[in-house]
């Protein structure tokens, strides 16, 4: 059941990326997925100076939200999910209208933002999961991407998505 929820739920917000960019976001005070660097090799660094692939968190809400406990994977039909740590809620609270990332490196050890996936240049699913393991919080499918270029909602929280040659981890896509 699982399964056939997250590929239903891709399926749909696929399907509804082709919106006004000037529309309002998605859903007042939700927490999204908003811009993520599949192939990084020179954009930016995490704070062990390697160039890892990210994922950015963006939290619409009128209140600090910890992703601690949440789960994300980059693949729909595998049924175990890596779930974010308890172990820093400083790292892991995304405050109200901010921004988290995180690295996609495969490196758990490096710290609670650095997650067990590493995201496909040729494209793949990122899928955030409620800590019932269970309940989809965002996802989305994308495709073939450029080596150094992002993706992310044209606006903070909005439905359209566009390409981004200077990425903005942890800053406004406005």
């Amino acid at each position: 059941m699982r399964l056939v929820t997250l590929l239903i739920l891709s399926l749909a917000i696929v399907a509804c990326n082709t919106s006004d960019p000037n529309e309002p976001v998605i859903e007042t005070g939700a927490l999204l997925i908003n811009e993520f660097l599949a192939s990084n090799t020179s954009t930016n660094e995490d704070e062990n100076g390697e160039f890892d692939d990210w994922v950015e968190l963006y939290n619409g809400t009128d209140a600090a939200i910890d992703i601690a406990g949440m789960y994300i994977t980059d693949d729909p039909t595998d049924s175990v999910f890596w779930q974010i740590p308890y172990s820093a809620a400083s790292i892991t609270t995304i405050s109200a209208g901010g921004f988290l990332l995180l690295w996609c490196d495969e490196q758990p050890e490096q710290g609670p933002n650095h997650v067990d996936i590493k995201l496909s240049k040729d494209g793949e699913s990122i899928i955030l999961i409620d800590s019932d393991g269970i309940t989809v919080i965002d996802s989305l499918v994308y495709y073939e991407m450029v080596t150094g270029v992002s993706m992310g909602r044209i606006m903070d929280g909005g439905e359209t998505w566009g390409s981004f040659s200077i990425p903005t981890p942890g800053f406004s896509n406005e």
